[in-house]
């Protein structure tokens, strides 16, 4: 059997210049969305925008879609920038010291909050989504994660529900 050299080894040897960067993936997947946030603009723009006062049908997708657009072209030329500035730094310090579970525990969450949503209703998801989000944030006292996770819940139940007349499911409880 032979051993395998580190992985340090293979890094402080890797040539970048002949080998597709991390990089070029993330300047296609940018400048891509920005191509369909534009798309969005203008089927947004052929449904309506409407005004302010009175937003019409395609106002929300069109604030999105500009939201999306500015993000991505943001990111698409700081991407372009940083190529200009930094021609031979390796890929893997970018991935360093990033911690995949903290993503995938998340991830879960919002898939498990999205499902249970109409059953639980609106403030005890979100209460247990914000629980969860502040524990995996690393937040030190219990008291904090509870108090942030209620207020959280019942200052957004109070402006999407009250203030603005959203309409959430009633849930388990009745509210």
């Amino acid at each position: 059997m032979t051993s395998r050299p580190p992985l340090s080894g293979y890094l402080s040897s890797w040539d970048t210049s002949s080998k597709r960067t991390l990089r070029e993936p993330q300047q296609i997947s940018s400048f891509l969305l920005l191509l369909v946030a534009c798309a969005v603009i203008l089927g947004a723009v052929k449904l309506g925008v409407g005004t302010l006062g009175s937003p019409g049908p395609g106002f929300l997708p069109f604030l999105a879609a500009l939201v999306l657009a500015i993000s991505s072209g943001i990111y698409f030329l700081s991407v372009i920038f940083s190529k200009l500035k930094n021609k031979n730094r390796p890929a893997a310090r970018l991935w360093a010291g990033t911690k995949w579970t903290k993503v995938l525990y998340l991830t879960i969450a919002l898939s498990v909050y999205s499902a249970c949503f109409e059953y639980l209703g609106f403030i005890i998801c979100t209460f247990l989504l914000m629980t969860l989000m502040l524990i995996v944030m690393e937040v030190k006292h219990w008291y904090t994660v509870l108090a942030s996770a209620t207020l959280i819940s019942v200052m957004s139940y109070l402006v999407f529900e009250k203030l603005l007349t959203i309409g959430f499911p009633a849930g388990l409880f009745g509210f």
